[in-house]
């Protein structure tokens, strides 16, 4: 017969709700792979967006100056200017031709109604057939051209303003989804 062993009382078991250190390397590791994979596609669709929200903003400010000029009933001019490093363009009066639209201009009346910096949208640069179109409120017409935005990817957009004051938006390349290509 085997001696009485007294029994010790159990004691519980620690605790083990943690995280062990190959666990947290392991899951860091797996995080530094994904983060690797993932920053190239987003800065992609950030400069994406940037170009449509520049195109879009260009496309509505140009038939918000056409019906300003018939509301008002007066000339209504659009001055781009992109030969500096930040591009920009200003909405004002025709009598008004020396209209500056960089930030750092001294406030005048010639670009009275709107400034657009193109600080705005980082990375996307502009280019205009015309410096400067006219739009009049008689017949609604407009002195026709393009705007071509392009982000630092390649892809671009290009707003066409035609004579009778419509406008569009389409991509010179086909490179960017949901507009359609342009027919030149």
């Amino acid at each position: 017969m085997k001696p009485d062993r007294p029994t010790e009382p159990r004691r519980p078991r620690p605790d083990t709700s943690g995280f062990t250190l190959l666990e947290l390397l392991v899951t860091f590791a797996v995080i530094a792979i994904l983060l690797t994979v993932a920053l190239p596609s987003m800065r992609a669709m950030l400069q994406r967006n940037h170009l449509k929200a520049a195109a879009q903003s260009i496309a509505e400010d140009l038939q918000w100056t056409r019906s300003e000029s018939i509301k008002r009933n007066r000339e209504l001019q659009v001055r781009f200017d992109s030969d500096r490093e930040t591009w920009c363009y200003g909405i004002g009066e025709t009598e008004n031709t020396a209209c500056d639209c960089q930030p750092t201009a001294a406030p005048s009346d010639a670009c009275a109604l709107k400034r657009v910096s193109g600080a705005d949208y980082p990375n996307v640069t502009l280019a205009a057939t015309f410096n400067t179109t006219q739009f009049k409120p008689r017949r609604a017409t407009a002195i026709n051209g393009s705007i071509t935005v392009t982000a630092e990817t390649g892809a671009s957009l290009r707003v066409i303003l035609s004579r009778l004051g419509r406008i569009r938006i389409c991509a010179p390349d086909s490179s960017v989804l949901g507009y359609d290509p342009c027919s030149d």
